[in-house]
């Protein structure tokens, strides 16, 4: 399945994905109201988890920009400061760390494309 460290890291994205999912489940979150919202982000987080695995330079862009941008907005608006938030800013900042690491970085930008088929 996952045999370069770049897949490997991708699978480690995804499941902090859906960790990121979960927490803003958790009950006392009065932001997650509509669940269309949460369909559509998990929707958006899938279309990117498979564009990273096909080696898109557009769902890496994407994907950083959405991360990054979450945590460093939290932190930035001043909170609010709960549970729920510093947990997702937490995982946020993590995903992008790992699309940011040397292995992803090649997976995705590198000329050799003969890793995608494996």
């Amino acid at each position: 399945m996952a045999t370069s460290p770049a897949r490997q890291l991708i699978v480690f994205y995804t499941v902090l994905a859906a960790l990121f999912f979960l927490v803003a489940l958790l009950p006392g979150n009065p932001y997650v109201d509509v669940p269309g919202g949460l369909v559509l982000g998990v929707g958006f987080q899938a279309v990117l988890v498979w564009g990273l695995w096909g080696r898109s330079g557009i769902a890496w862009t994407l994907a950083v920009l959405f991360s990054a941008l979450y945590a460093a907005v939290f932190v930035l608006a001043g909170g609010p400061w709960n549970t729920t938030f510093i947990v997702t800013a937490f995982l946020a900042a993590a995903q992008a760390g790992i699309l940011l690491t040397p292995p992803v970085l090649a997976y995705v930008f590198g000329r050799d494309r003969s890793l995608a088929s494996h």
